[in-house]
């Protein structure tokens, strides 16, 4: 009897994983999770980029606006099975971050040079998120890991 309460609680163990909405472990599963709303985030950014040089407040405003609600729906994410990876997107998203702050206070000031601030840690950002790309990219899976 006690091996048969044995398998019915391992296999409910194994009900609740299955149920429970586990974050997914393999790249293809993450990928397919949570790449739409990396795209989205890249996408945003790059919006975000090209208004900061438009100056024109309201417009920036609203487009770094959106890049803080893409960047939320982005760090749902987090972390990411692969250790390179989840470190690689963290630092992307703190530079994201630090630019969206700086673009929404001046933006809101208007403070001229907090948003030239805002466009060099956008550009930043820019370049650590290629590297967190191409760190997603790379990510290697199996036994070694």
């Amino acid at each position: 009897m006690r091996r048969a309460w044995t398998v019915a609680a391992g296999a409910g163990a194994v009900l609740l994983v299955a149920c429970g909405g586990s974050a997914p472990t393999s790249k293809a599963a993450w990928t397919a999770e949570h790449g739409p709303a990396l795209a989205a985030l890249n996408a945003d950014l790059d919006t975000a980029r090209a208004t900061l040089s438009t100056l024109q407040r309201p417009d920036i405003l609203g487009s770094c606006t959106q890049l803080r609600d893409s960047l939320e729906e982005a760090r749902k994410g987090l972390p990411v099975p692969d250790p390179p990876a989840d470190s690689a997107l963290r630092t992307g998203f703190d530079a994201i971050e630090a630019g969206i702050e700086d673009c929404v206070q001046g933006a809101r000031g208007p403070n001229i040079p907090q948003l030239e601030k805002s466009f060099g840690e956008l550009r930043e950002a820019d370049t650590l998120m290629e590297v967190a790309t191409r760190t997603i990219d790379n990510w290697k899976e199996g036994p070694h890991r």
